[in-house]
């Protein structure tokens, strides 16, 4: 129901990950987004995908970058060997927002080997900002309805981590 951008990658093998991070710093300050500092750890961890976590085990340099109040942050955990997968729910926060996360995508793709983008709203592809617009309007719509059929409904609710869940009985 939502709108949210899926995105995987591989940082190019060429590059250091520290350079890959200092790119999507300098794309997120000039959107006024923050970004944590880059951490590095190494051992197990589950990468986020949202059927299912992955299992990893190795070194990880990780991430968060906040977008907006109203949107999911973008997380990047990457694998020692430059892969990344993970997705941002953009469906809460200003239309600019999702055009903006897009935007960054598109900077950001010159320091990767591989980039894929999942956007559920079609807006990558078609950079159509009416028709982003009118899918906002249908998923808010879609929520309202079912709220009003089953009063018991309720949401959106932002959990700890970040991650946005439309609705909840």
């Amino acid at each position: 129901m939502g709108i949210t951008i899926h995105y995987r990658g591989r940082v190019n093998p060429k590059l250091r990950i520290k350079e890959f991070y200092i790119m999507a710093n300098l794309i997120s300050k000039e959107k006024g987004w923050s970004i944590t500092e880059m951490m590095e750890s190494e051992g197990p961890a589950m990468l986020a995908h949202p059927d299912e976590d992955i299992p990893y085990n190795g070194k990880l340099t990780m991430f968060i970058i906040e977008p907006h109040e109203n949107c999911e942050p973008m997380t990047f955990q990457i694998t020692g060997d430059g892969y990344f997968k993970n997705w941002v729910k953009t469906q809460f926060a200003p239309l600019e927002i999702h055009m903006g996360v897009a935007d960054f995508f598109d900077q950001l793709k010159i320091k990767c080997s591989e980039l894929v983008i999942q956007d559920e709203s079609g807006y990558w592809e078609l950079r159509d900002t009416k028709s982003l617009e009118d899918r906002i309007v249908n998923c808010y719509l879609e929520i309202q309805k079912t709220k009003d059929e089953d009063p018991e409904y309720y949401g959106p609710v932002k959990s700890e981590n970040g991650r946005i869940t439309d609705l909840l009985k």
